[in-house]
């Protein structure tokens, strides 16, 4: 009965929500959200059916949750944290586990309208099939939806880099935003929010226009500052003396444990450049992999090709790619790094580069979209 009730409400919330969307941010159209509503609640379906055939961490964090004698008992980083955010709808809504993995799965999709706003707000691409643009087709890819479906870190760490993204976009407007999202990444990974942060200064220091003096520096201390103060943390997280989480010795425990499922790979054995092209780009169709991995297979293959027009699009026209392009750029590959060190199995890699995929597509959407701009400035 709680389900009926918690899509009800999700519906209502989603149909005031879409028209906030359209009527103050570029949005497509109200059908495009609704599109995008409706391939994140398919795959909600087909994660749910996922799940019931094999082990999912979902029934542990509800589990739990219902057990706690409260929600503090759960306020620390790392995969603790996903109580403490489940707390309120486990405990004190008394929902069901399939209610509660339905408002996960929203803010699976909410992250994923984030970053499509975020991407509208600063690309300009022309409809190419059925009023759509490559920038709205490429947020149907189903890899992202279906990982961000369920109660776990998956839907709430997108969720928070998804505010992270979106903030980032109008950061003099939209500083809280930008700050209840580092929160969350920050309590669920610290050591992405590290990367983020790193990757900022990065962009910032590579940056020369579009920004005022005072904003670039302000921004720069600013991240200087919650560098040193994430660092200690990340420290702690992942059981190690430097910076070099490599060298962690819980995270290489868990890398070990990971190469034993069936779907594992020895990513020990593997250089710098095929480990990263194991966590973007794989499986692909020759890992065999079962269903699962066949459909993720095709997905890989567009990615891949897409690719490749991300490289040629940063090599011929960088200046082109504005401080905001460039900080996305820095996150997507140091993020990537750090998740690609723990990641020995396939099916792990499938969940994590979720979190990052968004950051992926604006970029290609961005790289395909500079000679639209060189031709508009021509014209003018």
């Amino acid at each position: 009965m709680d389900v009926a009730l918690v899509i009800l409400l999700i519906l209502l919330i989603n149909s005031y929500l879409v028209k906030l969307f359209v009527s103050n941010y570029p949005a497509r159209s109200e059908s495009y959200l609704w599109l995008l509503f409706s391939v994140h609640f398919l795959l909600t379906i087909a994660y749910l059916l996922y799940s019931a055939s094999s082990r999912s961490d979902s029934v542990n964090y509800y589990n739990k949750t219902y057990y706690a004698e409260n929600a503090m008992v759960f306020f620390y980083t790392g995969t603790k944290f996903i109580g403490f955010l489940a707390y309120p709808f486990v405990q004190i809504l008394g929902l069901s586990y399939y209610a509660v993995m339905l408002v996960f799965s929203y803010f699976g999709y909410l992250a994923i309208v984030a970053f499509y706003l975020a991407a509208v707000e600063n690309i300009q691409l022309p409809a190419t099939w059925n009023n759509l643009s490559p920038l709205e087709l490429v947020f149907l890819l189903p890899n992202v939806h279906f990982w961000t479906s369920s109660l776990g870190k998956g839907s709430a760490i997108t969720f928070g880099i998804g505010l992270f993204a979106f903030g980032l976009s109008r950061i003099n407007r939209r500083i809280l935003i930008t700050i209840l999202g580092a929160f969350l990444i920050y309590m669920i990974r610290p050591h992405i929010l590290l990367a983020i942060v790193i990757a900022s200064m990065l962009g910032l220091l590579l940056t020369n226009g579009g920004l005022k003096g005072y904003v670039k520096w302000s921004l720069i201390v600013i991240a200087t500052v919650l560098f040193v103060y994430v660092s200690g943390d990340v420290l702690k997280f992942t059981d190690t003396e430097s910076l070099d989480i490599t060298s962690s010795s819980s995270l290489s425990h868990r890398t070990m444990e990971l190469t034993k499922a069936s779907s594992g790979i020895d990513i020990n054995n593997y250089n710098f450049f095929f480990k990263m092209f194991t966590f973007w780009f794989r499986p692909l169709f020759f890992d065999g992999l079962g269903a699962l991995g066949i459909l993720a297979s095709f997905e890989n293959l567009i990615c891949l090709i897409m690719a490749f027009a991300i490289i040629r699009g940063a090599v011929r026209r960088w200046s082109g790619w504005n401080g905001l392009f460039r900080i996305q750029l820095f996150i997507f590959l140091l993020g990537s790094f750090i998740l690609s060190q723990v990641t020995g199995n396939l099916g792990i890699a499938l969940r994590q580069k979720a979190q990052l995929m968004p950051f992926f597509f604006i970029l290609y959407c961005k790289a395909i979209s500079l000679p639209f701009a060189t031709k508009r400035n021509v014209t003018q």
